[in-house]
């Protein structure tokens, strides 16, 4: 990294063929002015990128070269696979999902596949006219369901996970991959036992129960009698068709419909919930269950996150070099509460050195990091003679922080939206007095006419 300290005082001439740029770059960091930040202002210049979307709308008009499509990876069952390419997932939901397939998927080895079941759970009430209404508040089903899993599930199954979902009509859905007691899976027959269904949700032909074993029965036969009671309406119990990762991934899409469907107040709420004792050991007298395998805090260890740490020291180390006092301990006051998230968007026009990392699963994820910026700066139709908006040894605290010019733009800004709304509310209420004079004249002039056609006595 000394090296890299070093390169910051180097013409920019010579650095130009490594995605430097010119000498006016290397400011201290208060002389850059606000319009010659590209992220802040949305043009592109000879330095100054575009919004990517457009940029990358443009650069495709311009024959921008594409990177090859990737091929497409293979899919475990037709019915985990989209149609339609959907939104990625936010990072944690995506989390939550791998570590939701690891688990059921050590559960089934762990326990075996024949004691695994897949339960159902719909919630609503039923009205004066025996009409079903499924529940929408989040809040109500979480609690119906917390009362059901403290009373029933911790009590029935060694252990298990739900997943909430709210279905397309507003509905909660909970479902459930539990572990029986015994073997409820035995010969049966999938096909005859449970029906593909039509569009209309009904099933195709009559089931065929004859093939189920007893213990399965008897888990039919406590959910009939259990699920009212707790305000549960429809409740389906399969036991596990095939492997764990392909429940895994089925009930991961679940994830995915709640993201899809979910409204306003769902914000923060707990999507998935583990429960019980996952180890084949016996718990001890007071001593705590034992945690699944797999969490969704998989933690600081992977290359991504070892390239970001290096992002930000090699980011921090120029900042300092630059006569910036910037530490850990004061890098919120200096930036800002949001430093992460602005060196994160800044991160996406900025190229890192690679030489000097010593870890190699480190220096690649940096190396494909300046590809992805390198790709992305062509495809806004920058300038061959460089790779990328900027090199790290040209960030200044400007990058990060708005300058003065800017802060001074948003109060101008302010002042005018202001400004509009008065005008706006001024305009609705002379509208309104006119429209009441407007009435009060209709009115007088209704009573006037009715007065002369009236017929006096005089």
């Amino acid at each position: 990294m000394n090296a890299l300290a070093a390169r910051i005082g180097e013409p920019g001439e010579e650095r130009a063929s490594q995605g430097g740029g010119n000498g006016s770059l290397f400011s201290a960091g208060d002389e850059r002015s606000e319009a010659e930040n590209p992220i802040r202002s949305g043009a592109v210049a000879d330095s100054t990128p575009r919004p990517l979307a457009e940029a990358t709308l443009e650069g495709a008009r311009q024959g921008a070269a594409q990177p090859p499509p990737a091929a497409p990876l293979p899919c475990l069952f037709v019915t985990t696979a989209w149609t339609d390419e959907p939104p990625p997932l936010p990072g944690p939901r995506r989390k939550q999902a791998q570590a939701l397939t690891e688990n059921i998927e050590w559960l089934a080895e762990t326990f075996g596949p024949e004691r695994v079941g897949f339960l159902t759970l719909t919630l609503g009430d039923r009205d004066a006219g025996g009409r079903f209404h499924n529940l929408r508040d989040r809040k109500a089903a979480q609690a119906r369901f917390h009362s059901l899993l403290t009373n029933e599930l911790a009590q029935r199954y060694q252990c298990g996970v739900t997943v909430t979902e709210r279905h397309h009509n507003g509905g909660i859905h909970f479902h459930l991959v539990v572990v029986c007691r015994e073997d409820i899976r035995g010969n049966l027959d999938f096909a005859a036992c449970f029906p593909p269904k039509n569009a209309w949700g009904k099933p195709q032909y009559p089931p065929d129960y004859s093939t189920a074993n007893a213990a399965l029965k008897q888990e039919w036969a406590y959910w009939r009698r259990t699920a009212k009671h707790y305000g549960f309406g429809r409740h389906q119990l399969q036991p596990m068709r095939s492997n764990g990762e392909a429940l895994g991934r089925y009930l991961g899409a679940y994830l995915r419909k709640d993201w899809d469907h979910r409204l306003p107040e769902d914000k923060g709420a707990r999507c998935v919930r583990y429960f019980g004792h996952w180890s084949k050991t016996e718990q001890l007298r007071g001593a705590r269950k034992a945690a699944p395998p797999h969490n969704a805090r998989f933690g600081w260890l992977t290359p991504q996150a070892s390239a970001w740490r290096e992002m930000v020291r090699q980011t921090v180390l120029v900042l300092q070099c630059k006569g910036a006092d910037l530490s850990e301990a004061n890098i919120r006051e200096v930036i800002g509460n949001k430093w992460a998230w602005r060196m994160g968007k800044l991160f996406e026009a900025v190229q890192f050195e690679t030489e000097h990392v010593p870890d190699a699963a480190t220096r690649k994820a940096i190396e494909e990091h300046n590809l992805q910026v390198e790709i992305r700066w062509f495809l806004g139709g920058g300038k061959p003679g460089r790779t990328c908006w900027w090199h790290v040894t040209e960030v200044t605290l400007d990058h990060l922080r708005p300058s003065p010019e800017w802060k001074k733009e948003g109060e101008v800004l302010q002042l005018v939206k202001e400004a509009e709304a008065a005008i706006r509310r001024g305009r609705r209420h002379l509208a309104e007095r006119r429209k009441q004079k407007a009435d009060q004249l209709q009115l007088l002039r209704e009573v006037g006419d009715t007065l002369e056609e009236a017929a006096w006595p005089f």
